[in-house]
């Protein structure tokens, strides 16, 4: 009898977790310091997540930057078919339809000058392994610039530890982000390098070199959880005022989010 109360019981709990949405949580630190003539604060910027079946919501607060100081929520919705993009800061969002062309939310006369941009990459699948929040992850080399015209002025070289073994569909994840990085005209090379990352990205270290200077930061994830997802986490806040296309600043702000960019 005791084992027939313990199997129910396993099963239960079983059920539960099933049912419940996962949350994840990393921070990106950043050291303060002066660059470039500014004096920047150290930055400790926040990354949550929250899976269910069909969709991610991500938020991504704590920046301090002159270039990036507001705090943004994206969702991914497979089965309404459309992405969130949502300005906790100014309390507005923008519902994007996965069913239109994401340049029909932009400004005609902004869509010229992000066609002179171009973000191009590779990706190194290194042999060695390790092992993090007690997950055996793969190790990457990634390479990463920016073009404008014939102009390369962004580069960022980051050490990736990433696994598919989490109890999420991490591949909404690198859609939304997909979604977010087709606004700056990714190269189809670069796509496809970006392909040979499987899993989920654990921990990274990253070093931005602006010209004349290396600046180094790191990203990790602090917790993976089956949790209760607050309320309405995937859907639009109440009183929000909607926006029918992004500004200039919120493009600089979702290039900041793919693309972090800690000098100013």
């Amino acid at each position: 009898m005791k084992t027939i109360f313990t199997f129910l019981a396993l099963f239960f709990l079983a059920t539960l977790l099933l049912q419940a949405d996962v949350y994840v949580k990393g921070i990106l630190h950043v050291d303060g310091g002066y660059r470039l003539g500014h004096i920047v604060p150290e930055i400790n910027a926040v990354n949550e997540w929250w899976f269910d079946r069909d969709k991610v919501a991500f938020i991504s607060t704590g920046w301090q930057l002159e270039i990036m100081n507001t705090d943004w929520r994206f969702t991914l919705d497979k089965e309404k078919k459309r992405i969130l993009v949502i300005n906790l800061t100014n309390a507005t969002f923008v519902d994007v339809s996965l069913q239109k062309n994401q340049v029909s939310y932009l400004d005609p006369s902004y869509i010229e000058v992000l066609s002179d941009l171009r973000f191009n990459g590779t990706v190194e699948r290194l042999k060695e392994k390790e092992t993090y929040l007690e997950k055996t992850c793969d190790t990457y080399r990634v390479n990463e610039w920016m073009m404008e015209v014939d102009l390369r002025f962004y580069e960022r070289e980051r050490t990736i530890l990433a696994t598919p073994d989490v109890p999420f569909n991490w591949q909404l994840f690198d859609e939304l982000f997909h979604w977010i990085r087709s606004f700056f005209n990714p190269q189809p090379d670069y796509l496809s390098e970006l392909k040979k990352i499987d899993g989920f990205i654990m921990k990274s270290d990253e070093a931005f070199m602006p010209r004349g200077g290396r600046l180094k930061w790191d990203f990790k994830i602090l917790e993976i959880s089956h949790k209760e997802a607050p309320e309405n986490i995937y859907d639009i806040p109440v009183n929000f005022k909607k926006q029918e296309e992004f500004s200039p600043q919120d493009l600089l702000c979702l290039r900041t989010i793919v693309y972090p960019w800690p000098i100013y």
